[in-house]
């Protein structure tokens, strides 16, 4: 198995620096960009996964992150940025990033949210081609939904929020699992997050959104799905 690759995408030198450093001490192949057109430029080499920064000189971090989802480039990437608010977070997550990370960030917890966004990509997928239940198909392959027939277009959290539930029926899953294995990490300022992604899964996919079927909420616990 190759060692892992990993792009570095920051302005501001000492971190960029110590990131480079500690990388390259555990191993990782890195290379490091200091700006959106860098970091276009550096991706023809194809990382395995892109630490990316938002304030960059020549605009923000996120265009890096739209380049790629747009031409369906599944790279990981995990956004730095000292905008901590919730509304940044979602918006980066919702935007395609793996995981969201604020600054400032202690270098060994970084290191860990790296090992994991490489863990799970590693890990084999299920091997069920589709989901159904109702008038909804699922294609985990296609990555597509199509409800009665008709393709149903989702955020990539949505469908991978959906595809988490689905695949372990009649089963609670707590908000804070779902964090942890959807989002990709044990701690985030509120779970409101969830809950927005559940409510817009549950207007393309539920016959009434008012009484959902097969999205439940479990109060004050979390959600179930039932097929």
């Amino acid at each position: 198995m190759s060692t892992p690759s990993i792009l570095v995408v920051e302005d501001e030198l000492s971190i960029q620096r110590g990131l480079q450093e500690q990388l390259q001490r555990e191993g990782y192949r890195v290379a490091v960009a200091g700006s959106v057109a860098q970091a276009l430029a550096a991706l023809t080499a194809r990382p395995d996964l892109v630490v990316l920064d938002r304030r960059l000189p020549d605009g923000d971090g996120l265009q890096v992150l739209h380049d790629l989802r747009a031409r369906g480039d599944r790279t990981a990437v995990i956004v730095l940025s000292a905008r901590g608010q919730p509304d940044d977070r979602v918006q980066g997550l919702e935007g395609g990033a793996d995981d969201y990370v604020g600054k400032p960030f202690h270098l060994r917890a970084r290191l860990a949210r790296i090992k994991a966004v490489l863990q799970r990509r590693s890990e084999a997928p299920v091997s069920a081609a589709t989901i159904c239940f109702g008038d909804v198909v699922l294609d985990v392959g296609a990555r597509v939904l199509r409800c009665s027939g008709r393709v149903v277009e989702l955020a990539r959290m949505e469908f991978e929020l959906l595809l988490y539930l689905a695949r372990q029926p009649g089963r609670t899953v707590s908000r804070n699992e779902l964090l942890d294995r959807v989002w990709g990490h044990d701690r985030f300022p509120t779970t409101r997050t969830i809950d927005y992604h559940v409510l817009a899964l549950r207007k393309k996919v539920e016959a009434d959104p008012a009484a959902p079927r097969h999205l439940v909420t479990v109060h004050r616990v979390g959600y179930r799905f039932d097929p």
